[in-house]
């Protein structure tokens, strides 16, 4: 038996780690938080919406912002829904993220059939 992750990773970068992780390193999001994340992205790209100047939740640049609505652990209450930015490009990652995982959900699928 496989055991589920808790999270997925998104390749994030971080701009005042640039030299230290060219290539980006990996933060990860719950299912929920993905998919709500996702539909921002679909959003974005569809209707362009206009961003705002802001501090993106993931990789902390200050760019061109879109708000999201994310899932936080909190020990005392649970979890806890908070309004956060996301620049255009961890948006981009969370999109490579959501395709990549339900490719994996779908073979996961096939191999038990």
């Amino acid at each position: 038996m496989n055991p589920k992750p808790d999270c997925i990773l998104i390749r994030v970068f971080h701009l005042h780690l640039k030299f230290a992780y060219p290539n980006g390193f990996w933060k990860g999001l719950c299912e929920t938080c993905l998919d709500s994340a996702q539909k921002i992205y679909l959003e974005v790209n569809k209707n362009k919406p206009s961003c705002r100047k802001g501090k993106c939740a993931l990789c902390e640049s200050k760019t061109g912002v879109f708000p999201a609505e994310l899932e936080f652990p909190d020990f005392s209450k649970g979890i806890v829904k908070k309004d956060v930015n996301l620049c255009y490009r961890c948006l981009k990652g969370v999109d490579e993220a959501y395709i990549r995982h339900k490719k994996e959900m779908i073979e996961q699928e096939h191999a038990h059939h």
